[in-house]
């Protein structure tokens, strides 16, 4: 079991100064967000990650994945096997995928459509031995929960392509942990670990219902019964914290992440 935080959040931090943070809270190292505009971009990959990488595994820290950005999609673009070789020379096997829209279309031909896409990317990834995943995000995405990863994903090789769990989003999608654990067991190479609460709007009589990521402790989410599960399903990889907490400061973020890791350890030092 590895913990590592995601860096969606930490975009103004140098590569010398993101190791600094992320080892000072205690993480095995980082769910490393390769974005533009980001330190380590799509546009310099190539180089900027291995050298990165090696600076920071003297001081034992690893890359556990990368996050793509929202449009990495397609296999057939220039960026896509740059970045994948980049991960194999790091030694990083994992690569979160972008994220398919729903835009009123037939469902079905769309799914099709995705999954031929991720043919491509499943190729790529055997010639690199690396694996790309599909992230469970609630609302108007393919792939929203474990049923509908499962229309994409199931079939492919599992070495290749994979699912990634985020019970944040499944707990305000609806759907019952047990179940999707077993549903996605086969291809379960990711977990993400956030939690939403949902608040209530009163405005002008008018009432609605928002749902905003809290501390962990204080969300949703059973983070026990999610270690619990994870480890009958025979899952020891990578949990990555999120911390997007939006519009805190740098300093309040990396706070509340201390203590929400800190929570994390506690819960898996009980469930073994």
């Amino acid at each position: 079991m590895k913990f590592v935080m995601f860096t969606k959040l930490l975009k103004d931090l140098d590569t010398d100064r993101l190791a600094d943070e992320i080892q000072g809270m205690g993480f095995d190292g980082f769910d490393l967000a390769v974005r533009p505009g980001y330190p380590i971009n799509p546009e310099n990959v190539k180089t900027a990650l291995p050298e990165a990488a090696k600076k920071w595994a003297t001081r034992g820290l690893t890359v556990g994945l990368v996050t793509t950005n929202f449009d990495f999609l397609d296999p057939i673009k220039p960026e896509v096997e740059p970045l994948l070789g980049a991960c194999a020379e790091t030694g990083c096997r994992e690569i979160k995928l972008g994220y398919w829209v729903y835009r009123n279309e037939d469902y079905w031909t769309r799914v099709d459509e995705i999954r031929k896409a991720l043919g491509g990317f499943e190729k790529l990834c055997a010639k690199h031995g690396v694996r790309v995943s599909v992230h469970t995000h609630s609302d108007e995405y393919y792939g929203s929960n474990c049923a509908g990863v499962m229309h994409l994903v199931k079939g492919f090789d599992p070495r290749y392509i994979g699912a990634y769990i985020d019970p944040g989003h499944l707990s305000v999608d609806g759907e019952w942990l047990p179940m999707a654990f077993s549903m996605v067991k086969d291809y379960l190479c990711l977990i993400a670990v956030k939690s939403y609460g949902w608040f209530r709007h009163d405005e002008a009589g008018k009432v609605t219902w928002e749902k905003h990521i809290v501390p962990l402790s204080e969300g949703l989410v059973d983070w026990k019964q999610v270690l619990e599960l994870a480890k009958g399903a025979g899952y020891n990889g990578v949990y990555t914290l999120h911390s997007e907490y939006e519009g805190w400061t740098t300093e309040q973020i990396l706070k509340q992440t201390r203590e929400d890791l800190a929570y994390m350890k506690a819960l898996a030092g009980q469930v073994g």
